[in-house]
């Protein structure tokens, strides 16, 4: 729940940048995905729950996305940070898919939570991906959003985990 937490601060951090005149969003959006990688990396290391691999996955796909962006900097920024964005929403779906298989073969009853926030976090990252062509504070300001929204929904799917796991049913056949 901390890094969820985190993750809505950086997303309020992104939306209060253009007030101090910082419009670079490609570079703040590195920056957040490098941020976000650490924290899950070390997420995994001290939680290590059993099988699941989850957090070792983003971690990896947010440092993947932070590294792609770098190279391709200067050229068309608005459509590097869309391509960008839209690919990492792309491998985040696989390893929320991953989740969601693990989920329905136990027929636990967090399956149903997991593809309700999995279906809002892709419908919010391909609508983010595509509004990105607009000037650079609109920029900044959309993908602060997208990552408010994206931690909220994180820290939606840990609070039910951690609240009601017990008390959710089975799946029936």
């Amino acid at each position: 729940m901390i890094v969820s937490i985190i993750l809505i601060l950086l997303g309020v951090l992104l939306l209060i940048f253009p007030w101090f005149g910082v419009e670079e969003p490609a570079r703040l959006l590195y920056i957040l995905f490098t941020v976000y990688a650490g924290m899950k990396l070390i997420e995994y290391i001290i939680t290590k729950a059993g099988d699941d691999r989850e957090d070792l996955y983003t971690a990896i796909a947010c440092a993947l996305a932070a590294i792609s962006g770098i190279k391709y900097i200067a050229y068309e920024p608005t459509m590097v940070l869309s391509m960008t964005l839209i690919s990492w929403v792309g491998i985040m779906g696989v390893i929320k898919l991953i989740k969601l298989d693990y989920f329905h073969d136990r027929q636990d009853g967090m399956f149903f939570v997991n593809l309700t926030t999995f279906s809002l976090f892709l419908l919010l990252g391909i609508l983010t991906s595509v509004n990105l062509y607009y000037d650079v504070i609109v920029q900044t300001l959309i993908l602060g959003f997208f990552f408010v929204v994206n931690g909220l929904l994180n820290l939606a799917e840990d609070g039910i985990r951690i609240i009601v796991k017990e008390k959710l049913p089975k799946i029936k056949k």
